[in-house]
């Protein structure tokens, strides 16, 4: 189902917030949805306002851990309340239960209906899609089996503190909240998607509260999840109850998907080898790159290029500041995961005779540029060929030394920024003699895939709770409150605090027009 229901837009700014019962439920979920390519937090407790905000600036997903599965039901519902209240504006709201159901379901599910009605004013519905088949979860005619085998069958039942003594999930949302519950069985999920959503159009007509949907596969999920946004139009606001792939297939029918993923790559070339020309050509030809030659300084004798791109006058040093202009420019315009490419020398014509002095000094200017422009654009990845270019730009931006992965090809190493203002920056370094005519292409797709990995990872932020949060319930959760106890669900681990500087926002992506003739942009041809 991958045709998303006309009315649906998805260019909301707003987070998907996400609220569990337990630390690794939270990871999970967090996971999921940092597989389906959007960036997700999780957080171990309600933090302040301003923190919220900064998540939501930074994340698309919110995923708040309340501690809450072995809690009296209305604590839970407290909560879970005070979450979504603190945390509105959302895109859509997950209740992450149990997907073994433990726990407060019911009144998880009513406080989180309750929560987001008041906040958005206009109906909302729950789909309750338990089943998370990648676990050996499914729900078959409303009932949750574990393995195939009933929930109470199992050790489930002997649980010490939230022993499961029905698989039924209608009764279990009912044992806790007065809702109104309806089914959507696997003969409707796997049918026809025009009679799924006329069937899901009937129970909202008729005032249901939660839709509990039948799934064995992940294409049931996301059949049911199309069903009830196309059935709900834009007068309903849906609201995931499940373990996750639920929420995340419910977040692809309202075509929630990501910030645009990441920021350029920033190749830096100051080789003059006829193998750095060869593999300098073949990245042009076959990505989106953009060249920024560099700026000749005042009085230069400048040498004319064909497009009217002019070049550093053969001999002369550059002007760092003008190309850093230049080259913030155009890393301002470049798309995510484009290359902007810096480079002395593309083709045989360009190279040029420099002393001894004007050869130690290109390098350094090359990277001042380099780095000039970085603090006003953010870069995903550095690719630097030539030797003394490499060796200026650590220098110039401060790195105290280089976390080494791996060897892309022979002698061209991968690795990220240790120390400095660009620490975790994927880098690719490499001699003007090494590889072939592709390795510049392979090494700059290398920092593609690092710097995606990257925006996939899950962070996991320990804050205090502020006064106020859960009061209403008396909880006083505290600091580092939220641990809970693992639930076969988990991640496993809480993460890695803080971000990585690969795609940091370092400064406004403007800079000054000037030169605008030194740089060419090219694309792959077809």
């Amino acid at each position: 189902m991958n045709e998303r229901p006309p009315h649906v837009r998805s260019d909301t700014h707003a987070p998907v917030l996400v609220v569990a019962d337990d630390l690794t439920g939270a990871n999970a979920a967090a996971a999921g949805f940092a597989r389906a390519g959007l960036r997700a937090v999780t957080v171990r407790a309600a933090p302040s306002e301003e923190l919220v905000g900064e998540f939501a600036e930074r994340f698309d997903v919110l995923v708040f851990s309340t501690d809450s599965r072995h809690c009296p039901p209305e604590e839970a519902a407290a909560r879970i309340s005070a979450v979504v209240h603190g945390s509105w504006p959302a895109a859509l709201v997950c209740d992450r239960v149990d997907s073994t159901l433990r726990g407060n379901i019911g009144a998880s599910a009513a406080a989180a209906l309750r929560a987001v009605r008041e906040r958005s004013g206009r109906r909302t519905v729950a789909l309750c899609a338990p089943a998370h088949p990648a676990a050996g979860r499914h729900t078959v005619e409303g009932t949750q089996l574990l393995d195939g085998t009933r929930l109470e069958e199992t050790e489930l039942a002997r649980d010490p503190r939230t022993p499961v003594t029905t698989s039924d999930v209608a009764t279990l949302l009912r044992t806790q909240a007065d809702l109104r519950v309806a089914w959507l069985p696997l003969s409707a999920v796997t049918g026809e998607p025009a009679r799924l959503r006329a069937l899901v159009a009937g129970h909202l007509d008729a005032g249901t509260d939660v839709l509990i949907a039948d799934a064995l596969t992940e294409d049931h999920l996301a059949r049911a999840a199309w069903a009830a946004v196309a059935a709900g139009g834009a007068d309903t606001v849906w609201v995931g109850v499940d373990p996750g792939p639920g929420s995340v297939a419910l977040a692809r029918a309202l075509g929630i998907t990501g910030r645009a993923g990441g920021a350029p790559v920033l190749a830096v070339s100051g080789s003059t080898t006829a193998l750095t020309r060869a593999q300098l050509a073949r990245l042009r030809a076959e990505q989106p790159v953009t060249v920024v030659r560099p700026v000749p300084a005042r009085g230069a004798h400048l040498v004319p290029e064909r497009g009217g791109v002019r070049a550093t006058a053969r001999g002369a040093v550059p002007d760092a500041e003008a190309t850093a202009r230049v080259l913030g420019e155009a890393l301002g315009t470049a798309g995510p995961g484009e290359v902007v490419l810096l480079a002395t020398v593309l083709e045989s014509t360009d190279v040029a005779e420099y002393g001894p002095e004007e050869s130690a000094a290109l390098p350094v200017a090359l990277a001042r540029a380099a780095r000039r422009a970085m603090e006003r654009c953010a870069v995903e990845g550095l690719y630097a060929t030539g030797g003394d270019v490499s060796a200026a730009l650590f220098a110039e931006l401060g790195a105290d030394g280089l976390d080494v992965a791996d060897e892309v090809v022979p002698l061209a190493v991968a690795g990220t920024f240790v120390g400095g203002p660009w620490a975790g920056l994927p880098v690719v370094t490499k001699g003007g003699l090494v590889g072939d005519a592709g390795t510049a292409a392979v090494c700059v797709e290398h920092l593609r895939q690092a710097a995606s990995a990257a925006r996939r990872q899950v962070h996991t932020v320990r804050t205090a709770v502020p006064r106020g949060w859960f009061d209403a319930a008396g909880a006083g959760a505290g600091p580092g409150a939220g641990a809970g106890v693992g639930d076969g669900d988990g991640a496993g681990g809480t993460g890695s605090t803080g971000r990585t500087g690969s795609t940091g926002d370092r400064g406004a992506r403007t800079a000054d027009h000037e030169e605008g003739t030194a740089r060419t942009r090219t694309r792959r041809k077809p």
